[in-house]
């Protein structure tokens, strides 16, 4: 179906096998869409991503049916009638829960998701995370992803807003390689998550839904102990006092204040006496010596 339909709308195809081999039926909409895909594909290979992993590389043999209207009498993984979404379903194809279980190629149908796991292949170039978002938000908003390593290769979750986006970016995506030359090949299939938890945002794993993406704020250290000023001793406040950072480039400045002091305030009705002690590191003003008189 993916091969034959980028020529045209594909209305049917049955599918059997014979002593040549596995063969099918495709019908189009007309001759002119049929001569065209015979024209393109007779003799080519198919994608190798389009076969069951255990088959050989195939190529296509491409002739002119007799038959001009397929007889299509239910919807299973050997025929198909894309024109009729009320023929009835072969209880061969559906599953537990109700809904087509198998493919047109005999496989079993993944319930359709929101999340994409993608798998990559052939790494000989390097997939980050600005890489990924690049390449799978060409199709939507890209809501999340989350990058891990599995069975020797790196896998990713992308996650976005709806289905039918994902839907889209898998059947556009799989198979297709990111850099030219075969290298990076993506594998993409559905994930059974729906909502990401993604608890930080790094290299690794970005929540893209967040306005500003937090990054991990550092650790902080404590502030270094009090380093005392030159010429200070302990248990003497008025020797220097204390620095609580390192010197500057100048050398030790002035000794800084332990505290806020208050003016001396000489009010009328208070009674004269020596004034209170000034900052540290300074004496102790003395009371104002009497005019000479002569």
């Amino acid at each position: 179906m993916q091969v034959f339909s980028a020529f045209g709308f594909v209305h049917k195809i049955t599918t059997f096998e014979k002593t040549a081999g596995f063969q099918a039926l495709i019908q189009f909409s007309d001759t002119e869409t049929a001569s065209s895909a015979k024209t393109a594909l007779d003799g080519r290979g198919i994608p190798s991503y389009l076969l069951p992993e255990h088959l050989e590389p195939c190529s296509f043999k491409i002739t002119y049916s007799a038959h001009t209207d397929l007889s299509v009498k239910f919807q299973s993984h050997r025929s198909r009638d894309y024109t009729n979404p009320y023929l009835p379903v072969a209880p061969s194809a559906i599953d537990a829960t109700g809904q087509l279980g198998v493919g047109l190629d005999g496989k079993k149908l993944e319930p359709e998701s929101n999340v994409l796991l993608a798998s990559i292949e052939n790494m000989q170039y390097a997939v980050t995370l600005d890489v990924l978002h690049t390449v799978f938000s060409a199709f939507g908003f890209v809501q999340k992803i989350a990058m891990f390593d599995k069975n020797g290769g790196l896998q990713a979750l992308i996650q976005y807003p709806d289905v039918q986006t994902a839907i889209a970016a898998k059947e556009a995506l799989e198979g297709h390689c990111i850099y030219d030359g075969g290298f990076c090949k993506l594998h993409l299939s559905y994930s059974r998550h729906i909502d990401l938890s993604i608890k930080v945002n790094n290299d690794r794993s970005r929540d893209y839904t967040l306005p500003n993406p937090a990054i991990p704020s550092p650790v902080l250290r404590p502030p270094p102990p009090p380093v005392p000023m030159p010429g200070a001793t302990s248990g003497s406040p008025y020797n220097g006092g204390y620095c609580a950072g390192p010197p500057a480039s100048s050398g030790w400045g002035p000794p800084q204040p332990m505290g806020m002091q208050m003016p001396p305030q000489n009010y009328p009705y208070m009674q004269q006496g020596p004034a209170p002690p000034g900052p540290p590191g300074t004496l102790p003003q003395q009371p104002a010596m009497p005019p000479y008189n002569q």
